[in-house]
C-alpha cells in the first residue's frame, strides 16, 4: 500500500510538471484612437462642433484667440510596449507607452454664451502581441465621461487659481490597477494596466468646493486650467504583471485618463 501511494504521488508530481504553463506576452504592439462622441453645453450662443469629433468648442469669443476648445492630440496613437514582470513598472522605455493627449484652450467668452458642461471621450484600443506572436485582441471601445465647468473671471474661486477663475475638470473612471486576461492558447494569463499623465498637469483629488462646483461629490479627481492660458495633459500607460502598490488615494498624482477606463472590465480573448 505505501508503494502504491508513493507511485501515485510521484505520477501526480510529473504531471504537474508536465502541465503546460501559459506563456507571458512580454511585449505588444498597440494603437489608440480618440474622439469625443457625446458634449452638452449650457447658454446660448457660439458654434459648437459637430460629433464625432476631435476638437469641442464653446463660446462667443472676446479676444482674438477665438472660442474656448477641448482637443484630442496624438491620435491614432501607435507604438510597442514591453510587459513588465512585477508590480511596479518603471515610467520609462520600453515600459511605457505614449498614448493620446487633451489640451484645453481656455480662452475668455462672453457670460451667458454656450459653455461646455460633460462631454464622452471614446476610445478605440488595440493590443497585439508581439513576443510571442500571437493573435490580437479585438478591438476595444471605451468611452470615459468628463464634467466640466466654465467658471467667471471673479473671486472667491472654486479651486485655488493664480488669476480668478481655473476652469476645472472631472474625470470619472478608473485609474490604476485595471487588469484584462488573455489566453495565448495554453491558458489565461492576468495583466495589469495603470494610465497616468506624461507631461504637462498632474491629475489630483479636487478641493470639495470645485467638486461641488462640477456637480459632482466631494473626493472626486480631476484637474483645473488657468484662464487664458493652453493646458495640455500627455498621458502614458504601463501592463504588467502583478498589480502596482498603490499608497493612499490623496497622493494619487500619478493617474492620467489618455486611456481612462481602457481595461474597465477583465477581458478574454
Amino acid at each position: 500500500m505505501k508503494l502504491i501511494s508513493r507511485v501515485a504521488a510521484i505520477g501526480s508530481a510529473l504531471l504537474m510538471v508536465s502541465a503546460p504553463a501559459s506563456a507571458i506576452v512580454t511585449s505588444w504592439d498597440y494603437s489608440v484612437s480618440s474622439l469625443f462622441t457625446a458634449a452638452t453645453y449650457s447658454g446660448t450662443g457660439g458654434t459648437t462642433a459637430t460629433l464625432p469629433t476631435a476638437s469641442l468648442t464653446w463660446g462667443i469669443p472676446t479676444t482674438a484667440k477665438g472660442q474656448s476648445s477641448l482637443d484630442v492630440g496624438n491620435s491614432p496613437a501607435k507604438g510597442s510596449i514591453d510587459t513588465y514582470l512585477g508590480s511596479s513598472p518603471p515610467a520609462t522605455s520600453p515600459y511605457l507607452a505614449f498614448s493620446t493627449s487633451l489640451t484645453h484652450h481656455n480662452n475668455t467668452i462672453s457670460g451667458g454664451s454656450k459653455s461646455l458642461t460633460s462631454a464622452v471621450l471614446t476610445n478605440w484600443v488595440t493590443l497585439d502581441p508581439l513576443v510571442p506572436d500571437n493573435a490580437a485582441m479585438p478591438d476595444m471601445i471605451v468611452p470615459f465621461s468628463i464634467s466640466f465647468t466654465e467658471t467667471t473671471h471673479a473671486a472667491p474661486c472654486a479651486a485655488t487659481s493664480r488669476t480668478p477663475c481655473n476652469d476645472i475638470f472631472v474625470l470619472k473612471g478608473g485609474f490604476l490597477n485595471q487588469s484584462f486576461d488573455y489566453d495565448d492558447g495554453s491558458g489565461l494569463s492576468t495583466y495589469f494596466v495603470n494610465i497616468f499623465p506624461t507631461s504637462g498637469g498632474v491629475l489630483s483629488k479636487l478641493q470639495d468646493t470645485a467638486c461641488r462646483a462640477a456637480g459632482e461629490a466631494a473626493g472626486c479627481f480631476g484637474f483645473t486650467t488657468p484662464e487664458g492660458e493652453s493646458t495640455t495633459l500627455a498621458f502614458g500607460f504601463t501592463i504588467s504583471t502583478k498589480k502596482l502598490d498603490v499608497p493612499e488615494p490623496g497622493v494619487l498624482a500619478l493617474m492620467g485618463i489618455g486611456l481612462l477606463g481602457l481595461f474597465s472590465l477583465r477581458r478574454r480573448v
